[in-house]
Order: structure tokens, then sequence, then C-alpha cells
């Protein structure tokens, strides 16, 4: 460890004062001269005590430039206690704060993601205790993990991990059961919607359609019957898939002409000067029945005395009708319509279904233009009558 010392010493006789000092054992690795009477001096700690020592007594003035070694170190520590005790304190906070888990993210993933029940998620952490705040080492996460999927019964894999100050818990819900097929359990197969039968296939039960039929909505597409003998028949559960094109329609309308102000260069200027207590006009104009204001404020007293000039210019405007540009009204319409058929479309069906086309029609009515937007798709109609019922 370095335990030199620097000082500087002022004095008249910078030799005298190097030779008692050597005379009393101080070992001087470096002397030289800053100044006409100024000395700086290396040496160790001890013979930095020596030349202390001949200071004092001889009334020099001397200064310490740099204290090495544990001196040095012991000053430093002197000097900045309140510092180091600061640094301990927060060094503490710090390991409690990193300590404990403050951030919880718990989420359902997977393709069966929707199947899962956050709020049971959360009652379940709630129970085992984990909570912001909650230490680290008061649980373990395989265990917690264990629980977890205990605890919700339905899911195939819960994870949970910490990083730092969050925990992250991560659950795969169960992809429920189809419902079983049971032929015996007799049915029909209707139709959900009107629409041209592009492909009918069935599994079981008697066909009532075929490609190219024009379908309606109720209509009977596979009858649940098969035959016994070639008399009887017996009623099974009809299954198979009828797939139909469909069109779903929206439309907007919009008018042929938009109403503007535009100004007709008549112009009107008026000036006042306001202050506290006074108003007083400087020149006067004219009002028009429709105006666009623009006031402009201009000080001129400064902060003793509050004046300013207030000018307002007034500018004659007159409504006109005028059309719009067809091209840019067809381009909205068009927007306009097919967000709504695209609303209805997502609001009814509720099974899978290919969109295979979409046209805009326009028609003028009046001072206004309709768009039907037109959407086609091909679904798979054939349902059973509970649920053409229920939908």
């Amino acid at each position: 460890m370095n335990r030199d010392c620097t000082l500087r010493v002022d004095c008249l006789t910078p030799k005298r004062l190097i030779d008692r000092a050597v005379a009393q054992g101080a070992r001087l690795s470096a002397v030289r001269l800053s100044g006409p009477r100024s000395l700086v001096i290396r040496c160790d700690a001890a013979s930095a005590r020596v030349v202390f020592g001949l200071c004092e007594r001889f009334s020099i003035p001397v200064r310490m430039l740099r204290r090495g070694g544990g001196s040095a170190l012991a000053a430093f520590v002197r000097s900045r206690r309140t510092l180091l005790i600061g640094l301990a304190v927060f060094l503490a906070l710090c390991a409690a704060f990193l300590s404990r888990v403050w951030r919880i993210e718990a989420a359902f993933t997977g393709e069966a993601a929707g199947y899962g029940d956050a709020a049971a998620l959360s009652a379940a952490l709630s129970r085992a205790g984990i909570t912001p705040g909650v230490p680290k080492g008061g649980f373990d996460p395989g265990q917690l993990a264990q629980y977890l999927q205990g605890a919700l019964g339905n899911c195939s894999y819960v994870g949970v991990r910490v990083r730092g100050v969050c925990l992250y818990v991560e659950a795969v819900p169960e992809v429920p059961a189809p419902p079983v097929y049971d032929v015996d359990a007799a049915r029909d197969l209707v139709s959900d919607r009107d629409g041209i039968v592009v492909r009918a296939v069935a599994q079981s039960g008697e066909l009532c359609v075929k490609p190219g039929d024009a379908v309606r909505r109720g209509q009977l597409l596979i009858r649940g019957e098969e035959k016994r003998t070639k008399e009887e028949t017996r009623p099974i559960a009809a299954l198979g898939e009828v797939v139909v094109r469909a069109w779903c329609t929206g439309e907007a309308v919009l008018p042929l002409s938009a109403v503007v102000r535009r100004q007709t260069g008549r112009t009107s200027f008026e000036a006042r000067l306001s202050g506290p207590y006074i108003d007083l006009p400087l020149t006067e104009g004219a009002s028009f029945d429709f105006q666009t204001v623009e006031t402009t404020r201009l000080p001129i007293g400064g902060l003793f005395v509050p004046l300013e000039i207030v000018r307002t210019v007034r500018r004659e405007t007159r409504e006109t009708s005028e059309e719009i540009d067809r091209a840019a009204l067809k381009t909205r319409l068009a927007a306009l319509a097919c967000a709504d058929a695209a609303q209805k479309l997502c609001r009814r069906e509720r099974r899978d279904y290919e969109m295979t086309d979409r046209w805009v029609n326009y028609a003028r009515e009046g001072d206004a233009m309709r768009a039907t937007a037109i959407i086609e798709i091909r679904a798979d109609a054939a349902v059973t009558r509970e649920v053409l019922q229920g939908g």
C-alpha cells in the first residue's frame, strides 16, 4: 500500500529545515522548490510527523497536500462518516426491497386461453398468500405451481418463475372436450341462414338438399332418419355439413353537396383603448350577419399604466352550397358501407366462415347518394333446431 505523504512548507531557510528533519531520522523521498519560499516534500507518514513537529516548534506554516496509506483512508472515513452511514442504510434498504416480490403478472396462455378464469387465478394466488410485498424466500415456485394447478383444476400446465422483483405465473387451460356424438339422440339439421348450397355431405341421416339449391333460414337440410328395413325407418342424430353461399349487406348515405362558408371580401376594422377603468373607442367598424372575428391586443402602457389597444377585424362570410367531389364521396361511402357490413357480419357470425367476394353498389336518392356494400361468404349452415331457436 502506498504510504507516501506530500507536504508543502513555507519558510525562509528550507535547507536548514531539511537538515534538521534528516538529523531527527526523517526519510525524504523527494524535495523540490515550488517557489522562492515554498518547499514540497514527499516522504512516508513517520517522516511527515517529524516535519510537522519541527514546523510547530519553529512556527513554520505547513500543509498536507496528499495523505497516503491507512492514515489517508482513516482521514477519509472520519471526514465522510455520515456518507458511509447513509450508504450502509441505502444498501440495507436495497437488500430489503430486492428480497421481496412487488409485481405479480398472472395470465392464461395458449390456444385455449379464452377458457381460463382470471378471477379464479387471482383468488388462488391470494389464498396462497402471494401478494405484492411477499418475501422471495416465503414460497417455493415449484410448490406454488403445483398448488395452483390443483386449485384451478382445469389447467394442463402452470409455470411460476421469479425475475428480480417480479413474479410471473403462466397457466395453460385444458381444451374442453368436444361434445360426444350420440347416434340415438334423434335430431334434424336445418339451415341457420338464407343462401345457395355449394356443398352438401351427410355422415348420418337423409340429405334433403343438393348443390345449387336455394335454401331459407329454418329449412330442413338433413333429416334425422335412416332405414332399418325397406318399409321401416328409425330416428337418429343427423350429422353432416351443408356449405352455402350467403350475403351480408351494409349501407351508408351521404349528401351530394355541403354547406360551406366563404369570405365575400368585405372587411371591417375597429380599435379601442382599453384599461382597468377605461374603454375608449378609437375607430368604429361595421358588423355583418355572418362574419369571422379576429382580435389582437397591443400593450402600450407597461406595468404601471396597464393600457392596451384592442384591434378587431371582422370579415363577412356567406354560406354557399357546393357539390362534393364524386370520387371522394364514393370512396368515403364505400368505406362506411363496408364497415357497416363487416360489423353486421361479426355480430351475426359465431362460427367459422370464408369471405369470398365483396362489392359496392351506388344509387342516387334525391340530393343524397346511397352506397350498398355486399360481402359474400361461404359457411356451414347446418345446425340443430335448438341452436337455431337459441340464436
